[in-house]
């Protein structure tokens, strides 16, 4: 086909603005390895009129969840709360049953401890999100787990978050921005962000941090035991305190319902858990280990903006550590009977609107008589 240079032209313009609309709220600028320092400790509040909504993929360049390829019920789930929420999910990646790691490709196991526990198979579906990333040439993703629970303006939450990392990030240099003052989907320097864990632990004599106002945080009594304790014991907050959202740099954060990684993060990772070197125990303490010793640069936001639904019977977990279920005939051990804590609004919670009666059927016509 034989193209006039007019119409050449019109053609180039038509693929230009293509690409760009492709990388829009996604892009990131080239992760330096440059050093990463701790700034003052400071306060601040949130409500910018430049905050918007975060994008489908919360700002990530993709969003990424780790299933059981028979969790149909969780795979069910994850697709509903996504469509009602307005998240796309890019990519599942099936988990990893701890029998189907060949021996020969199990991280050494220092410990001489039975390679076959149930965290290998989960090392290696979380290191298989990794090499994902990697593979892909992926800049930015949240890597969720399939019993995560989010807010119904999770992306309101989230883009407020990203836009006090971009803005307001007095922990790391240039407040979050590139060396150039370039700005970049939750700041520049980062290779992991911890917004899922279970239970955090600050560092106990660095207590570098800043606070943002976040409407969407329910009052810290709503949350979980252990999240009560950091944010009471460790912050000083008290159980009718709202709107409460923390950074810290990441300590100690334990398990792996949702986290962020950066494509230079994914390759430390691989290179740093069980992939070169060996392992002794879950993916979440060696994360701890990691960043205990400074190893990746992370960031944490407490109390967390993704919790775990749980379900009362024996579809809560697919780790085989022992647990018996003997649920109740009362209780409902559904996916739609679980239960989440620490979410204003639980998205899991807002799929009952899909329920109830939309169609009234016409009664048939009295008859004359």
């Amino acid at each position: 086909m034989f193209l006039t240079p007019r119409a050449l032209g019109a053609y180039a313009i038509v693929v230009l603005l293509f690409l760009t609309i492709r990388q829009l709220g996604t892009t990131h600028t080239s992760y330096s390895t440059s050093g990463w320092t701790s700034g003052k400790l400071s306060s601040l509040r949130g409500g910018a009129s430049s905050v918007r909504p975060a994008n489908a993929t919360l700002d990530f360049q993709e969003i990424i969840y780790i299933s059981m390829p028979y969790r149909t019920d969780r795979q069910d789930a994850m697709a509903l709360i996504a469509a009602q929420t307005g998240i796309k999910l890019n990519k599942m990646i099936a988990g990893v049953p701890s029998a189907d790691v060949h021996e020969k490709a199990r991280p050494i196991n220092k410990s001489k401890e039975d390679p076959s526990k149930p965290w290998v198979g989960v090392w290696r579906a979380h290191a298989d999100a990794w090499r994902y990333i990697i593979d892909n040439n992926i800049q930015s993703a949240l890597i969720l787990e399939d019993d995560v629970d989010w807010d119904v303006n999770v992306k309101e939450v989230f883009g407020l978050w990203n836009w006090q990392m971009k803005n307001n990030n007095s922990l790391a240099e240039n407040n979050g921005r590139g060396p150039n003052g370039e700005e970049c989907e939750y700041g520049c320097n980062w290779d992991h962000l911890s917004m899922g864990q279970c239970m955090y632990k600050p560092h106990p004599t660095d207590r570098s941090h800043f606070t943002y106002h976040d409407p969407n945080s329910p009052a810290i009594g709503s949350h979980t035991i252990n999240f009560k304790k950091e944010m009471k014991e460790q912050w000083h907050y008290k159980d009718e305190d709202a709107g409460v959202r923390l950074i810290t740099p990441t300590y100690s954060p334990l398990c792996t319902m949702g986290y962020a990684m950066t494509q230079r993060g994914a390759r430390r990772a691989l290179y740093q858990i069980g992939g070169f070197q060996a392992m002794d125990v879950p993916i979440d303490l060696e994360f701890i280990d990691h960043m205990n010793h400074g190893r990746m640069v992370s960031y944490t936001i407490s109390p967390p903006t993704l919790v775990k639904w749980k379900v009362f019977g024996p579809g809560d977990t697919d780790n085989d550590y022992g647990h018996e279920f003997k649920a109740k005939e009362d209780v409902d051990a559904t996916q739609g009977g679980g239960q989440s804590k620490g979410l204003l609004n639980s998205a899991r919670e807002g799929l009952k609107v899909l329920d109830g009666q939309f169609h009234k059927w016409k009664e048939a016509p009295k008859k004359q008589g």
